[in-house]
């Protein structure tokens, strides 16, 4: 069976926006709620902090390794983690997984 070339593209289109227009989200591992109201925020920008990304081209082209809160205190000589922050950029073609702690 021969495709025609209107075919072909037809097909290559509807597969390249399906690939273009699918989206990537991500559920963070915590298992626990915890409440933060009580905490005090206001010496945050006194700390140390650090961070640590692992981040993807294509979903599939690693551009950073290591998304440990261990990689972000070593990163920002952090003995004693306080806060730990979790952010998640997904886009068309690249996403990253960031950890950011504060500490002493």
């Amino acid at each position: 069976m021969k495709l025609s070339f209107s075919k072909f593209r037809l097909a290559f289109a509807i597969l390249a926006i399906a690939i273009l227009t699918t989206g990537c989200t991500y559920k963070g591992s915590q298992n626990s709620i915890v409440d933060i109201s009580k905490t005090d925020m206001s010496t945050i920008s006194e700390m140390k902090s650090g961070e640590s990304c692992v981040s993807s081209i294509f979903f599939f082209i690693p551009t950073g390794l290591d998304a440990t809160a261990q990689s972000a205190a070593k990163n920002g000589g952090i003995k004693e983690i306080k806060y730990q922050e979790i952010l998640s950029k997904n886009y068309l073609i690249y996403n990253a997984h960031c950890i950011k702690v504060y500490g002493n």
